[in-house]
């Protein structure tokens, strides 16, 4: 059985057949990948570092542009149409709310310029997955509006846009680098963001890449970050920041010598995040140079600390990925996995030796079915591979 995801070039062609057929020869095509965070788990929000890759997996936009305002919607996921003018992009809580928010991060920073719409199809996969599907089609949006309205965005722009939709238009409390490793992402490198000063670095991959592969888990349970405890989480590390030092808002304020010498004194559960966050800092920086080293068995060790912190110091972790993470643990091959997203339902990251990576998704998934019989025909695994970020592919 092979485990990867459809080709880019066959949701590209099906995508544009979403649109009325008059419109087809005419659609801009965006291609937005979707990311996996290796280790950097809940600290991004906290302006700790992160990894991340963007992966083979993609938000598809064909669209066409209006000769007016208005914009016309349909998805090969959702039912129903979306329509909206953008000088009125009103708060609806429907599938749509990520196009809506596109124009409303888009009128902040660029105040009357977003003056036509467009006629557009959307599609993706594993939506709810932990795999940042939202920001990933938050992006696509925004490229697509910037496209017909003749908006050259930079990177760093399209990063801040995509955190207004999340930040204040949705009031989700999380970071940017799910955003950030969507549209920098390089096929030929991991990346390490500075998520204070919004920098990336890149390790080009090793010499023996090749040893190993990426294995993204479905646990068949899909997430929701805005009705989950991610924000209450969060409320918690600012909290816990305050209490370590006079005007900290992050625990990326704190001085780590602070930490030390404070953390006895404050509630235990506070003491908790902040140990999650410097450990998973130091996590993140020796897994880059161990990236960069080609020493993979170190990488998986630390992916696996990484979710040993997030649901032992965090408190975060659904039942099945818990559940997930341990048979992924006593998986031939696996040299190390923790929970992709939030840990609030979704998939689990792995990653595994190539010779190994199909037999060691269907041992996982053999195992897993029976505990949750309900999710059995909908859990599944895919190898995937690092792409380069969002790109406009035609037009």
């Amino acid at each position: 059985m092979t485990h990867s995801f459809q080709s880019l070039e066959s949701q590209v062609e099906q995508t544009v057949a979403g649109l009325p057929r008059a419109m087809q020869s005419q659609a801009k095509v965006i291609a937005s990948p979707y990311r996996i965070c290796p280790i950097g788990a809940h600290i991004d929000h906290q302006g700790g570092p992160v990894l991340g890759v963007a992966i083979d997996a993609y938000t598809v936009l064909a669209s066409a542009p209006s000769a007016d305002s208005r914009v016309c919607l349909t998805s090969a996921d959702f039912d129903g149409q979306i329509e909206f003018e953008t000088t009125d992009p009103a708060k609806i809580n429907d599938w749509g709310r990520y196009c809506r928010g596109a124009v409303f991060a888009l009128e902040k920073l660029f105040p009357n310029k977003i003056k036509r719409g467009w006629t557009g199809h959307i599609s993706g996969r594993l939506l709810g997955a932990g795999l940042s599907s939202s920001a990933s089609a938050g992006v696509a949006y925004l490229m697509a509006f910037a496209e017909v309205n003749d908006l050259n965005l930079s990177k760093a722009e399209l990063v801040e846009l995509d955190r207004l939709i999340e930040n204040e238009y949705l009031g989700l409390n999380n970071g940017v680098q799910d955003q950030t490793t969507i549209i920098y992402g390089r096929a030929d490198g991991i990346i390490r963001q500075d998520t204070v000063q919004r920098e990336v670095e890149y390790a080009n991959h090793p010499a023996n890449l090749a040893d190993v592969s990426w294995l993204v888990i479905f646990s068949g349970y899909t997430r929701e970050l805005t009705s989950s405890d991610f924000n209450k989480r969060v409320g918690e590390c600012w909290e816990a920041a305050g209490l370590l030092t006079e005007g900290g808002k992050i625990l990326g304020d704190v001085a780590e010598n602070v930490y030390k010498a404070k953390r006895g004194n404050f509630p235990d559960y506070l003491m908790r995040r902040a140990d999650h966050f410097f450990s998973e800092c130091r996590r993140v920086n020796n897994g880059y140079e161990a990236w960069r080293a080609g020493d993979f068995e170190q990488f998986g060790r630390l992916m696996d600390q990484s979710c040993a912190s997030s649901i032992n110091q965090y408190e975060c972790g659904s039942e099945p990925l818990i559940q997930l993470h341990q048979i992924a643990s006593e998986t031939d091959g696996v040299l190390g996995s923790r929970f992709s997203g939030g840990g609030y339902g979704g998939c689990l990251l792995a990653l595994c030796d190539t010779e190994k990576a199909d037999q060691a998704i269907e041992g996982i998934l053999k195992a897993y079915r029976p505990l949750y019989p309900e999710k059995a025909d909908v859990c599944a695994g895919w190898i995937v591979n690092g792409v380069d970020g969002a790109r406009l592919i035609k037009g």
